[in-house]
């Protein structure tokens, strides 16, 4: 750097050298003449050497800066979007439709069957008899009634049932029903067992039911008939006379399902192949057979069979001979006597009698000794009769058929 100054330094005094004698010599002035030297052995002198220009120094561009890269963008993370917790959708509430209230049957005796409340009334044949509210104490004064009350009441609202109810001899639930309190028949007896309904039948005399009534008590006489329909009008009535309406509803659907179970497999009536049937008892040296309106004649169509006394004109139990037996030529004989009271010994004359040795049901063996029960009570269980019946005479049908007894009601 000093060397490069001191060049510039030199230049610069030469030119003010030269100047200066510009002045000097004035500028209208020619110059004089300068003698001629002559040659001499003297040199001429070496001119100074001119000094060596020392560059400028190039000024460094300055150096264009790098662009910097580009900056990448660094890619925005994505958000990832929080969970929105989805709202369990709350459940609506099904309306549920309220139970459109069943109907009662519309059957004989009961006035109102739209009254489901109380108090009811029922009509008999002794008036209008007006309950003021469900029975809690209930005795029947027929084993037939106690049958049917059994089938839909629980015991704890039944007073007390018949001697015969409890007598396996003609009772259906004897069993059952020799585990409660058990009446004699008489007013009194009555009374004693302290209820507050007393059903009774057709049969039931009048004074005992005027002094029913006189002490207070609510009698009520429903329609008690033979029915091989398992006396489900009967069995509507008690149920809505006592406030069981849906236990007896359900029992009469039981009672019609076995019915039709037992109609939709036999011959229907008036078919050719129907056997015909004779219902016979022997009591005290007579004989009756079952005709038209009885129980047994009843069960016996209902089975399947032709009723014999009915188609020779026979109503209720008529008195009948051996002689008469042969004429009417049944192709089966059932004796609806119980053993305890002789059945047994009036079937095996019916099978060795020789007027009788012609007619089928002797020469073929079909004289059968039946459970009277099944055939003669009023109540649901002669439907037990009638599936009996039908499998003495369509075996075949029913071969693989398992029939069931009904069972008293064990509900409350």
């Amino acid at each position: 750097m000093n060397s490069r100054l001191c060049s510039i330094s030199l230049i610069a005094l030469f030119a003010v050298i030269a100047a200066f004698s510009l002045v000097a010599c004035g500028a209208d002035s020619e110059p004089a003449e300068v003698p001629s030297v002559a040659s001499s052995s003297a040199p001429p002198p070496t001119p100074a050497p001119e000094p060596t220009p020392v560059p400028e120094p190039t000024s460094a561009p300055p150096p264009s800066p790098t662009a910097a890269p580009a900056v990448v963008a660094v890619p925005t993370a994505t958000s990832v979007p929080e969970p929105t917790a989805t709202a369990a959708p709350v459940p609506t509430a099904t309306t549920v439709p309220t139970p459109t209230a069943v109907p009662y049957p519309a059957v004989a005796g009961i006035v109102d069957p739209s009254n489901r409340g109380w108090p009811r009334e029922i009509e008999t044949p002794d008036g209008v008899i007006v309950i003021e509210e469900p029975p809690q104490s209930v005795l029947s004064y027929s084993l037939g009634h106690d049958e049917m009350v059994l089938a839909m009441l629980s015991t704890e609202r039944v007073a007390a049932v018949g001697k015969f109810t409890a007598d396996p001899a003609y009772s259906n639930i004897a069993e059952f029903a020799s585990s409660l309190p058990i009446y004699e028949k008489g007013v009194e007896n009555v009374l004693a067992a302290a209820p507050d309904l007393v059903i009774v039948s057709k049969y039931t005399d009048a004074d005992i039911v005027d002094l029913i009534e006189e002490a207070g008590v609510t009698v009520v006489r429903p329609a008690l008939e033979s029915s091989a329909e398992g006396n489900i009008p009967n069995i509507l009535l008690i149920g809505y006379m006592l406030g069981v309406e849906e236990r007896a509803l359900e029992l009469a659907a039981d009672i019609e399902n076995r019915l039709s179970a037992v109609n939709d497999r036999v011959p229907p009536p008036g078919d050719d192949s129907r056997p015909v049937v004779l219902a016979l008892t022997n009591y005290s040296d007579k004989i009756y057979a079952a005709g038209e309106s009885t129980t047994e004649g009843g069960i016996i169509v209902a089975g399947g069979g032709v009723n014999a006394a009915a188609e020779e004109g026979l109503s209720s139990h008529q008195e009948i001979s051996i002689e008469s037996i042969a004429a009417m030529d049944p192709d089966v004989i059932l004796v609806t006597q119980p053993p305890a009271f002789g059945g047994i010994q009036f079937r095996d004359e019916l099978l060795s009698n020789a007027v009788l040795a012609a007619v089928p049901a002797v020469a073929d063996g079909e004289v059968h000794l039946v459970d009277s029960r099944r055939y003669t009570t009023l109540s649901h269980w002669n439907v037990r009769g009638i599936e009996n019946t039908a499998l003495l005479l369509y075996p075949d049908l029913f071969s693989e058929t398992e029939f069931a007894d009904f069972e008293p009601y064990a509900g409350q």
